[in-house]
């Protein structure tokens, strides 16, 4: 039993582990803890035409899930270059356009690869049936599996997000994890005008993984799938389409550039926490960049996408290389985070230092490091301290399995309590045994119109208080523990990286 937000944590250090394709995002609210189930890509076997079959299940808070819907679009112009013309105008299978691959490209670092005489491993197509589909733009290095796809299909209408079937392409020799990066929708210059479902793929793989696929193996196999989802069993079939082999050369793969600085980044803002971010690595590759950064004292950190709070990385000459998650950002052991950048200064041999800027940080503390006493003969209104933060208890009812407090708002149109979890961590060893307990708290949260448990919240700006409801036994007297969870810190600094 969860609530949305630390949802959203362990889901984001499941994702840094197994294999999670995109088109099962789009069942998010159907099945809302598909993170649980590991997928590792590189012990799935191949099997002609074979099927098996996934048992999804539901939890308390179906908006949770929709944390995990991860697609996107690419709508960044770049100029063409005539080296970049001059390399693959159409994609293998199609006739799409070239200026719309062109954009894709320039933005997720391919177009920069390829005018520096760094082109992709060869890209293939392979024909289902009434399904094509061409794997492009393939990029191995020493961390990671970069790939598109290109899918045009008859099997569904691939314009429908919640069409009950999806085509997923997954590499299955190849020891790793990921999703995918972004989905785009092209139509087919020729006369059909047919739709094709572009999917960018990126796979983290595990130290010595490519080192010991390229010792072994000579081509990269791909799998196709077909997913059927039956909403009313909540349970959806994976079926195999068929495979794709993709030759690699090794002699002609680039290796990384790795730097180690270990560097303080200290937080010039107040926080009773967060007081400095460790950058521990940066690795430079052909197409993207990713730094590892961490906090000593075991906060988990989180990083916003949107633009003004996303962090970025800033090269001599004032390009700005934007921050890209392939899903969730990867969660590493310790609490350490890898944050991806799209494009690279990989082919720049004469840069000396790039800017790493920090927009807002979101953090959450391991354990809750608060309580306060509750009880039914309390007077109200009740003021808790949490974090030199003054919280108004207005007024509560104790009900069979949960507590409903008024949350006094801070200013008058105020949403959410930001970054404040409130819960009784004693009764999850009750929930975990009994599950009717939480089947009657799904349909409570569900006649209350409630996005989740355990955080103070309202849709109705009139009101003011927020309402929060606290999974709980009945009892004369409780103790609620707080905790930081996702609490926001405006950072907004700019750490020099010397790289010579």
């Amino acid at each position: 039993m969860k609530n949305e937000l630390q949802f959203k944590s362990e889901l984001q250090q499941s994702l840094s582990k197994v294999a999670v394709p995109d088109s099962l995002y789009r069942f998010a609210k159907e099945v809302p803890d598909i993170y649980e189930r590991e997928r590792e890509t590189s012990v799935i076997k191949s099997r002609p035409n074979g099927r098996h079959k996934l048992n999804l299940f539901s939890i308390l808070s179906k908006s949770a899930a929709a944390i995990a819907i991860l697609t996107g679009t690419f709508s960044v112009g770049v100029s063409m270059s005539p080296a970049f013309a001059a390399y693959m105008k159409e994609v293998p299978g199609f006739d799409i356009a070239v200026d719309w691959l062109n954009h894709l490209r320039g933005q997720d670092g391919v177009q920069v690869a390829i005018e520096n005489g760094y082109t992709p491993i060869e890209a293939k197509t392979a024909q289902f049936g009434g399904t094509t589909v061409t794997i492009s733009d393939i990029y191995l290095t020493d961390e990671e599996l970069l790939f598109k796809a290109f899918i045009h299909t008859n099997e569904y209408d691939v314009r429908d997000g919640r069409s009950n079937v999806h085509i997923e392409v997954a590499p299955i020799n190849l020891r790793g994890g990921g999703s995918t990066t972004g989905t785009t929708i092209a139509e087919t210059t020729d006369e059909s005008k047919g739709p094709v479902l572009q999917v960018s793929y990126k796979f983290q793989l595990p130290e010595n993984a490519a080192r010991e696929f390229l010792a072994k193996e000579k081509e990269l196999q791909f799998e196709v799938r077909k997913l059927i989802l039956n909403r009313e069993i909540k349970r959806a079939d994976i079926e195999q389409m068929g495979m794709i082999a993709v030759p690699v050369d090794q002699n002609k793969l680039l290796h990384n550039k790795v730097y180690e600085p270990n560097q303080s980044l200290p937080i010039a803002v107040f926080d009773p926490d967060l007081k400095e971010l460790i950058l521990e690595k940066l690795t430079i590759q052909p197409t993207t960049m990713n730094a590892i950064l961490y906090d000593k004292n075991g906060l988990t950190l989180d990083f916003p996408r949107e633009e003004g709070m996303a962090p970025y990385l800033k090269d001599e000459k004032g390009n700005i290389y934007k921050y890209d998650p392939s899903g969730p950002a990867l969660m590493l052991e310790d609490g350490k985070q890898q944050l991806p950048f799209s494009s690279s200064i990989f082919f720049e041999k004469d840069t000396a230092a790039l800017q790493l800027h920090i927009g807002t940080v979101s953090v959450t503390e391991k354990d809750p490091s608060g309580t306060f006493e509750l009880s039914k003969n309390d007077t109200f209104p009740k003021t808790v301290q949490f974090k030199k933060r003054l919280i108004v208890i207005e007024g509560a009812e104790f009900k069979n399995g949960y507590i409903h407090l008024k949350i006094k708002k801070e200013y008058p149109d105020q949403k959410i309590l930001d970054g404040v979890r409130f819960y009784i961590p004693d009764y999850y060893a009750e929930m975990a045994k009994n599950k009717e307990i939480g089947r009657n708290l799904d349909a409570l949260r569900e006649e209350f119109k409630i996005e989740g448990w355990e955080r103070a919240e309202s849709s109705d700006i009139g009101l003011p208080y927020l309402d929060l409801y606290i999974p709980a036994p009945m009892l004369d007297s409780y103790t609620i523990s707080l905790q930081r969870v996702n609490a926001k810190v405006a950072v907004n600094q700019d750490y020099l990286i010397k790289l010579k």
